[in-house]
């Protein structure tokens, strides 16, 4: 870029606002622009996300915000929960749990998007998904109202939310037992039932026993699903 003559600012937001590049280059880009205190990089890339409205465009500059982890940009995108393109609304519940400052407003806002009807379920997915990562004491209660989502999609990720949980609150850990039954399943994983199973292996000495059993039985069955043997395989202690 400098041989054309362009500065290094224009360089590094050249950087920034390419799609093509990983976050992590985006990012690193977004964090020399703002080496001196001054808001350029993370500026630069919410002017790009609130200008784009194809889905993946959003998602990947979706996902350079979080890597630049830029506490200015929680409010806006926290508003963006409620904007009138979904895939931005999306990609913005997706940033929110993965960004490394964050506050108990963040969690509240995903709460509320997982139990708002109206969203679209992949953006109900990323919300409790992120709040296995943000989720509070206070945040409980909406992952276990999405357990009886007729989605399996938003059941297995609320599952996955309360696995974070679970170790410090009693109510997650009742709710998950009600799950272990659900045969629902998420495409490019597995059963809602064996997830729950999962986050209470990892959480509860007293089901790493029934969890290792089961691993094993799927690992013998020369008729389980390729499903059942991916959890097998991820998920056995």
């Amino acid at each position: 870029m400098e041989r054309p003559g362009a500065s290094l600012e224009e360089g590094l937001l050249g950087i920034l606002r390419d799609p093509a590049l990983s976050q992590q280059d985006r990012a690193a880009a977004g964090r020399l622009l703002g080496i001196d205190g001054r808001a350029r990089g993370v500026e630069a890339l919410l002017g790009q996300f609130f200008s784009q409205s194809e889905q993946w465009e959003l998602y990947m500059t979706a996902t350079a915000l979080e890597e630049l982890g830029d506490r200015r940009a929680v409010g806006p995108l926290v508003a963006t929960l409620r904007a009138e393109n979904p895939h931005r609304r999306t990609a913005a519940a997706r940033a929110l749990g993965w960004m490394r400052q964050r506050g108990r407003a963040v969690a509240k806002a995903l709460a509320e998007c997982l139990v708002d009807g109206s969203q679209l379920v992949e953006t109900r997915e990323e919300a409790a998904e992120s709040l296995s990562y943000v989720g509070t004491r206070e945040t409980v209660e909406a992952l276990i109202g999405a357990l009886g989502d007729p989605e399996p999609r938003v059941r297995f990720w609320a599952v996955f939310g309360l696995g974070g949980i679970c170790r410090t609150d009693e109510r997650a850990t009742r709710a998950l037992e009600t799950m272990l039954d659900d045969p629902g399943e998420m495409p490019g994983y597995w059963s809602v039932g064996l997830e729950a199973l999962a986050m209470l292996q990892i959480a509860h000495p007293r089901y790493r026993g029934r969890g290792r059993e089961l691993a094993q039985r799927i690992e013998a069955d020369a008729t389980a699903t390729e499903a059942q043997r991916r959890w097998a395989e991820s998920y056995r202690i």
